[in-house]
C-alpha cells in the first residue's frame, strides 16, 4: 500500500522528466565527453585508420602508374612487376591494419557501453520508490537494452565509419591535388551543398528515432504487463485478450509508421546524392580525356584521378547518411541522460556513520510528509517514540498513513519537515546499509525471485550457509514444504513465486528476516490476505522471529494487536488516538469504532459486549486462538 497520495502515475504511467539539454551543441558536447576516459585508444584509432588509408589511397596512386607502364613505347614488365609487388604488400598491410582497428573499435565501444550500462543500474538504484511508482518496469528495461544496444552498434560502428570516411575524403582530395588541382578543385566545390540538407535530414532522423524509441518503450512496458504470470491470469479472468490485441495493435501500428518514415526521411537527398555520385566519374573521363588529346594529362593520371574522385566523393556521401545516423542516435542518449539526471531524492551523506549494532529504539519527530508537491499531507506532523525492544501497532484506516510511517523508517523517503531516529541518530546522518541493516520487513506482497528457494531465502544475507538457510527456514515453519518439494531448498519457485502458496511466500519472507536478523522488524499487513489457520500460523511464526525486537506492526485485523504495548491509531496522516487496547476502547473513539464493527462482522462477540473495556487479561482471554501470541512471546 502507498499511502495518501502515493498511487502511480497516469496515462502510460511514464515519469515526467526534463530533457537533459534543449540545445543540440551540449547534447553532443556532453556525448562526446563520455569517450574521455578512451583518449588514448582513440588516438590509436585514428592512427591506424589514417595509417590503412593512406596505404589504400597510394594503392589506387600505384594502379595509375601501373596503366602508365602498358604503353608499349615507354612501359616494361619489369616496371609492371615492381608496381604489383609495391601494390600488393600495400593491400595485405592495409587488411592487417583493418584487423587491428576493429580489435580497437571494439574495445572503446564495449567498454563505453559497459560503462553507460553500469553507470545507468547503479543510478537507478540509488533513485527513490517516487520513481518506480511513476514509471512502468518494461520503459526501465527499454532503454537499458534497447536503447543501450541501439547506442551500441552507433559507437561501434557508424563512428568508425565516420572517422574512416572523414580521412579518406581528407586524404583523398590531397592525392588529388597532386594529380591536377584544377580538377581537385572543379570536383568538390559542389560539396558543400549537401551539408545544409544533411543537418536538416539528421534532424528529422532524430526526432523519428526517438519517438520510435519511446514508442518501443511502451511496447515492452505493455508485453511486461500483459505476458507475465499475475498479467496473463488477470487477461483470462476478465477476458479481455481482444481488449489487449487491441492495445498491441495499436502500438505495433505507430512502430511500423514511425519505421516507414524513418526509412523514407531524406530518400530524395540521398538519390540526388546516388545520381550525383554515378554521374561525376564520366564528367572526369569527358574533361580528362580531353586533356589527354591535348597532351596535358596521362591517360594513367585520369584513371587514377578517376579512382580518387570515387574515394572523395563516395566517402562525402557516406559521410551524409552517416551524419545524419549520428544526428539520430543522439535521441538515444538523449533518453539514457534523462534516466542519469533523473534527481536522487534519498542521498546518502558524504560523512554519513555507519551503525554496526543498533539497539532498536524509533523516534518520529514533528514529522511532515507528502508524497507530491500539492497533495494532501500522508503525515502531518506525526511525532511518538518506540523503545528498544517494545511492539507498537499502528492501525486506522486504509489511507490513514500507517505505511508511509514505514517508509520513513526505511528512508525509502525523506520527510519534507520534521526527523526520524533510530537509536537517536538522524538517519539521514546514517548509511543507508546501516539502516537496511537494522530494520528488516515482513510485507503483505512478499516478492520472490525465479530462482531456488535456498537463494530466495539467502537474499535476506548473501553470506549465510546452507545450514543457515536451513535453520531459518524451519524456525519459519518451511520444514514441511521442504520435504514436500521435488528438489527440496533447491526447487525453483518461479516467477514472483507462483509455485508457492500466500502463506508459503509469507514465510520465505520470514525466514529472510531470520537470516537478516534486524534489531527491529516491521510487519506491513503481513497477515491480511490469509484465511484464519494460515493467519495463526504465519502469526505463530512471526512471534518467534519478534523476540527481543523493537517490532511495528500493521495490521487492519484489530485482534492481532490488541496485546501491543502501545498502539497508535492513524486517520488523515495524524495520530489521533494512542495507548493500550483497553484504554483506547474506553475511550470509544475511533479504534473502539473499528474494533467493534470488525468484532461484528467476523461473528464474535456482540458488538453491545465490547461497550466497556476490557483490561489485559479479558484480552488475553477474549483471544484464546493466539492472537496475542506474538506479544507474549516476546516478554
Amino acid at each position: 500500500m502507498m499511502g495518501r497520495g502515493g498511487g502511480g502515475g497516469g496515462g502510460r504511467g511514464r515519469i515526467q522528466q526534463a530533457k537533459p539539454t534543449g540545445e543540440r551543441g551540449r547534447l553532443i558536447r556532453r556525448t562526446a565527453g563520455l569517450f574521455r576516459p578512451y583518449r588514448g585508444g582513440l588516438v590509436v584509432l585514428i592512427a591506424l585508420l589514417t595509417l590503412s588509408t593512406t596505404m589504400d589511397l597510394v594503392g589506387v596512386r600505384l594502379l595509375g602508374a601501373m596503366v602508365d607502364r602498358m604503353d608499349p613505347g615507354t612501359g616494361s614488365r619489369a616496371g609492371l612487376d615492381g608496381l604489383i609487388a609495391v601494390y600488393l604488400a600495400i593491400v595485405l598491410g592495409s587488411a592487417l591494419l583493418g584487423v587491428a582497428e576493429t580489435w580497437v573499435n571494439q574495445r572503446i565501444g564495449q567498454g563505453l557501453m559497459h560503462q553507460l550500462r553500469a553507470d545507468l543500474h547503479a543510478h537507478l538504484q540509488r533513485l527513490s520508490v517516487r520513481f518506480y511508482t511513476s514509471t512502468r518496469t518494461g520503459e526501465i528495461l527499454s532503454r537499458i537494452a534497447t536503447d543501450v544496444n541501439a547506442v551500441q552498434q552507433a559507437i561501434t560502428g557508424t563512428f568508425t565509419d565516420f572517422l574512416s570516411n572523414a580521412l579518406t575524403l581528407s586524404i583523398a582530395f590531397a592525392l588529388m591535388c597532386t594529380l591536377d588541382w584544377r580538377l581537385a578543385i572543379a570536383t568538390v566545390i559542389v560539396l558543400p551543398l549537401w551539408v545544409y540538407p544533411t543537418l536538416r535530414v539528421g534532424e528529422r532522423m532524430r526526432q523519428l528515432m526517438r519517438e520510435w524509441h519511446e514508442e518501443s518503450g511502451h511496447l515492452s512496458a505493455h508485453l511486461e504487463e500483459t505476458l507475465s504470470v499475475s498479467g496473463s491470469m488477470l487477461v483470462k479472468t476478465f477476458g479481455r485478450q481482444e481488449h489487449e490485441a487491441a492495445r498491441f495493435a495499436t502500438s505495433n501500428d505507430a512502430l511500423r509508421d514511425l519505421s516507414v518514415q524513418r526509412q523514407m526521411t531524406g530518400r530524395w537527398f540521398n538519390m540526388g546524392t546516388t545520381l550525383f555520385g554515378a554521374v561525376l566519374p564520366g564528367l572526369i573521363y569527358w574533361f580528362g580525356g580531353r586533356a589527354v588529346l591535348g597532351g596535358e594529362l596521362s591517360i594513367g593520371t585520369v584513371v587514377a584521378f578517376s579512382m580518387l574522385a570515387q574515394r572523395v566523393f563516395g566517402p562525402f556521401a557516406a559521410i551524409a547518411r552517416i551524419n545524419t545516423t549520428l544526428l539520430s542516435s543522439l535521441a538515444l542518449f538523449e533518453r539514457l541522460f534523462e534516466y542519469l539526471d533523473a534527481p536522487v531524492e534519498v542521498e546518502e551523506r558524504p560523512n554519513a556513520r555507519r551503525l554496526d549494532h543498533a539497539r532498536g529504539a524509533l523516534a518520529f519527530e514533528g514529522v511532515r510528509f507528502s508524497y507530491t508537491n500539492r497533495g494532501v499531507p500522508a503525515l502531518d506532523g506525526v511525532s511518538f517514540s518506540v523503545p528498544a525492544g517494545r511492539m507498537v501497532a499502528l492501525v486506522g484506516p486504509s489511507g490513514a498513513g500507517k505505511t508511509t510511517v514505514t517508509y520513513l523508517m526505511q528512508r525509502y523517503y525523506d520527510p519534507q519537515e520534521g526527523t526520524v531516529r533510530l537509536d537517536g541518530i538522524d538517519l539521514r546522518d546514517l548509511t543507508l546499509a546501516s539502516i537496511s541493516g537494522a530494520i528488516g520487513t515482513v510485507m503483505q506482497d512478499t516478492h520472490l525471485f525465479h530462482t531456488s528457494l535456498a537463494d530466495n531465502i539467502r537474499y535476506g544475507r548473501l553470506d549465510a550457509t546452507d545450514a543457515e538457510v536451513r535453520a531459518a527456514a524451519d524456525a519459519a515453519g518451511l520444514g514441511a514444504l521442504v520435504e514436500r518439494l521435488p528438489d527440496g531448498l533447491q526447487t525453483t519457485v518461479g516467477e514472483r513465486g507462483y509455485r508457492l502458496s500466500g502463506g508459503e511466500k509469507q514465510r520465505v519472507a520470514i525466514a529472510r528476516a531470520v537470516l537478516n536478523d534486524p534489531p527491529v522488524l516491521i510487519l506491513d499487513e503481513a497477515t491480511s490476505s490469509l484465511d484464519s489457520r494460515l493467519e495463526r500460523e504465519i502469526r505463530e511464526a512471526t512471534a518467534v522471529l519478534a523476540r527481543g525486537r523493537t517490532t511495528i506492526v500493521i495490521a487492519h485485523r484489530l485482534s492481532t494487536v490488541v496485546a501491543a504495548d502501545e498502539i497508535l491509531v492513524f486517520d488523515h496522516g495524524r495520530i489521533v488516538e494512542r495507548g493500550r487496547h483497553a484504554d483506547l476502547l474506553a475511550l470509544s473513539g475511533l479504534y473502539a469504532s473499528l474494533y467493534r464493527e470488525q468484532f461484528a462482522e467476523d461473528g464474535g462477540l456482540p458488538a453491545s459486549a465490547l461497550d466497556g473495556a476490557l483490561d489485559d487479561d479479558d484480552a488475553g482471554d477474549a483471544n484464546e486462538d493466539g492472537t496475542v501470541a506474538l506479544a507474549e512471546s516476546r516478554r
